[in-house]
């Protein structure tokens, strides 16, 4: 769920380009249904390394080189384990709404690698030009941030970024960044998903044209319906399957904590 912050090269290099991404994040899950009220607890950390290479002007291969996710929380011990993207190799195609990502076999991804590639939107980050100099500030609509937060969950957004350079010494741009994003979710009875950005740092190679690092700070927070599906009295296969759907509760995600530190090479 954290691929949304990785931001990177712009596709169009053709360098070779090495990814480290790491994260942590402490999650409140809130259940209230007929039965009262659960909390659950769910602490997240992920250490990642890809090797990114242009195939095309739309296309990246990435290679994952090393992929651990260590949790921890409410009934569950704390342990590490390597994920389903580990020793993996992957294409990442840009299309008009995100990032269509499939193994080498052509099949869709698991669910950590449905992501892969949003993080070379690094220019949607950067004034409409590109240029950057000590002093600019600008701002980045949410609606420009799609391609980027949860792109294949997310719709409607709302909100902005104000992004400002502090300085663009020594060939490289230092852009602070804050604000907050909001979007209706995709999935049936979701219902809003905000990402907010306490304190957002990028170093930009200017000379390179692409990113150096990023350390990110913020929150998250989302909720969802809970449905049951009731079919009307009468009703079958051969009158169209009338079904009736009613909220019978709330899931509310919430973070208590979610920090991003990436590095590009």
């Amino acid at each position: 769920m954290l691929w949304f912050m990785a931001l990177a090269l712009c596709v169009q290099s053709t360098e070779k380009t090495t990814v480290t991404f790491g994260s942590t994040v402490e999650l409140e899950t809130v259940v209230r249904d007929g039965k009262g009220e659960t909390t659950r607890l769910l602490n997240l950390a992920r250490r990642e390394k890809f090797v990114q290479t242009p195939v095309d002007p739309k296309t990246v291969k990435i290679e994952c080189q090393s992929s651990l996710l260590q949790k921890s929380g409410t009934d569950t011990p704390i342990e590490e384990k390597p994920t389903a993207l580990a020793g993996r190799t992957f294409l990442s195609t840009r299309t008009d709404s995100g990032w269509s990502v499939r193994d080498q076999d052509g099949q869709s991804p698991p669910n950590e690698g449905v992501n892969l590639g949003a993080w070379n939107e690094i220019s949607r980050l950067l004034p409409a030009n590109g240029e950057v100099k000590a002093g600019d500030k600008w701002t980045v609509e949410g609606k420009d941030l799609l391609a980027v937060v949860f792109p294949t969950a997310i719709q409607e957004a709302t909100g902005k970024l104000e992004c400002s350079c502090e300085s663009a010494d020594g060939g490289k741009a230092n852009v602070v960044f804050a604000g907050q994003i909001t979007g209706k979710g995709k999935e049936e009875g979701s219902g809003a998903i905000t990402f907010a950005v306490k304190t957002g740092r990028l170093t930009y190679d200017l000379g390179k044209k692409r990113a150096a690092s990023l350390l990110l700070s913020g929150s998250f927070e989302a909720t969802r319906d809970m449905l049951d599906v009731i079919r009307k009295p009468g009703t079958g296969a051969s009158i169209g399957n009338e079904e009736e759907r009613r909220k019978i509760g709330e899931i509310t995600v919430k973070s208590h904590k979610l920090e991003v530190e990436i590095s590009f090479e």
